[in-house]
């Protein structure tokens, strides 16, 4: 996937929402997009977003969770199901005791879906999960945040949205011990139908009604946040720093405070003074984005299996993206799944293919030889990044 092929996504996604107002309101300002029956979007999750998910029974049934503000009986078990019918029978168990399910992780099931939150990952180079919730009618959640930045894509029937007009929390993703049961006092009440948008920023107090059997996506991320901008700074300095390695504290009862202050005052200014730099700022960013893209799940194996010449047509294959990032005598190619280093000698050649969306070996530039070329793309093909066209 290049820039222009993730862009075009998100925008088609998000229409008439533009991707630079989307990427701008992000952490900021909730959005949302009513009467959109026919959007494309509505699709995202197939023609039929119940057979879509049903389809899944033998990977998905046994890891539902759910909720609900006011059950009639303790929830059933999630359970292995044997095929579709069966799974819809256990849905129809939780809804019959008033919860809503919440079916996890199925960008995978749905090439639509996947792609857009790929497309995702690609722009905030960290990982964008999505989760479905099917809904009975009548069944109502309670008054919750969420801990991640919230894209919801209603798919089927209507749900009535009751969203905290206050400032978002943005609350970091963990829960405090004590922390008070959010509230909602000054509010909006959105009701929402197929294919309409909402986009709900983190730490924003909301709760949901359906108001018929109802199913909806929510797609939620964690932007790069100034915590971890300044923990990618001290990680990047600790690389060259020494006493950012060194021990601070052993036995906790027994920590000179005096000393460790003296120490944490002294990393601090040697941080500042290095933060100066913008050189030493995108440096340190480059390796966290680095390690972010490595981070996401591996991509699927490439079909291969043929000689590669010259005039092989490759392309990259639907879900890789990757980052480039200058290391010394090597440049690091970073893709889901994990780094590889390369030789800074073929930069040219590797960045060309990066932001290449299909190629002859030919096609490629830069000073190297063909048999260079040539296993550069096959190294790249058994990666997963290539695959041979057609």
């Amino acid at each position: 996937m290049i820039y222009e092929q993730a862009e075009a996504l998100i925008a088609e996604t998000l229409a008439p929402l533009t991707t630079d107002a989307f990427f701008g309101a992000v952490g900021k300002s909730y959005l949302e997009y009513k009467d959109c029956s026919q959007h494309p979007r509505r699709l995202l999750f197939g023609e039929d977003p119940k057979q879509t998910v049903l389809n899944a029974f033998a990977t998905h049934s046994d890891k539902l969770d759910w909720h609900a503000r006011a059950p009639t009986q303790p929830s059933p078990a999630p359970r292995t199901t044997s095929g579709p019918e069966d799974f819809r029978q256990l849905i129809r168990t939780f809804h019959e005791r008033g919860y809503t399910v919440r079916v996890p992780d199925v960008s995978s099931l749905s090439p639509k879906l996947q792609l857009f939150t790929r497309a995702l990952e690609f722009m905030l180079r960290k990982p964008v999960e999505a989760s479905l919730f099917w809904s009975g009618a009548g069944a109502q959640a309670i008054i919750h945040y969420d801990k991640s930045e919230n894209i919801v894509v209603q798919l089927e029937g209507r749900k009535r949205w009751y969203i905290s007009t206050e400032p978002a929390g943005l609350q970091n993703n963990w829960m405090h011990v004590g922390e008070p049961v959010p509230s909602i006092e000054r509010h909006r009440v959105v009701d929402v139908g197929p294919g309409d948008l909402l986009y709900i920023p983190r730490g924003t107090p909301h709760t949901v009604e359906s108001t018929t059997d109802s199913l909806h996506l929510a797609i939620v991320f964690q932007p790069i946040t100034m915590r971890e901008a300044l923990i990618a700074a001290v990680d990047f300095l600790s690389d060259n720093d020494r006493t950012f390695r060194e021990t601070a504290v052993t036995r906790a009862q027994d920590v000179d405070l005096r000393q460790l202050s003296d120490q944490v005052k002294g990393g601090l200014k040697r941080l500042f003074e290095n933060a100066q730099s913008q050189d030493f700022l995108k440096a340190a960013l480059d390796l966290r984005i680095a390690q972010n893209t490595a981070g996401l799940p591996p991509l699927p194996a490439s079909t291969g299996g043929r000689a590669i010449s010259r005039d092989t047509q490759v392309r990259q294959t639907p879900l890789a993206i990757s980052y480039l990032r200058p290391s010394f005598a090597s440049i690091d190619f970073s893709q889901p799944g994990g780094q590889i280093p390369i030789h800074r000698g073929v930069e040219p050649e590797l960045r060309f293919i990066t932001s290449t969306d299909s190629f002859r070996v030919a096609d490629i530039p830069g000073a190297s030889g063909d048999d260079v070329k040539i296993a550069l793309v096959t190294r790249m093909i058994d990666s997963g990044f290539l695959d041979v066209a057609g």
